[in-house]
């Protein structure tokens, strides 16, 4: 899973429990792979908490410190590198 992947993934859970949802794998729109990668990296936390096959079962419940973290370090990233190339399209 690609870092974009991750920062797509984390943002678009962070707006759906905000909004006070504990969206299902499906609700997401999401893959089980990318679900499973940001669970085994510790950035989600999940469980089955309904009945039905897994896409259905799976819900998210919440985003651990280290993928708001994740989220505020590629935000900062982002940033530094957009006003570099500012700079430098100013310098030149």
């Amino acid at each position: 899973m690609t870092t974009n992947d991750k920062l797509v993934a984390l943002i678009r859970l962070r707006d759906l429990l905000y909004s006070g949802v504990q969206p299902t794998l499906r609700e997401c729109g999401f893959s089980a792979e990318i679900i499973q990668g940001l669970v085994k990296e510790q950035l989600v936390k999940s469980g089955d908490q309904k009945p039905g096959n897994y896409a259905d079962r799976c819900v998210i419940e919440e985003i651990l410190p280290a993928g708001y973290s994740f989220i505020a370090q590629q935000h900062a990233l982002r940033e530094r590198h957009n006003f570099s190339e500012l700079n430098y399209a100013e310098a030149g």
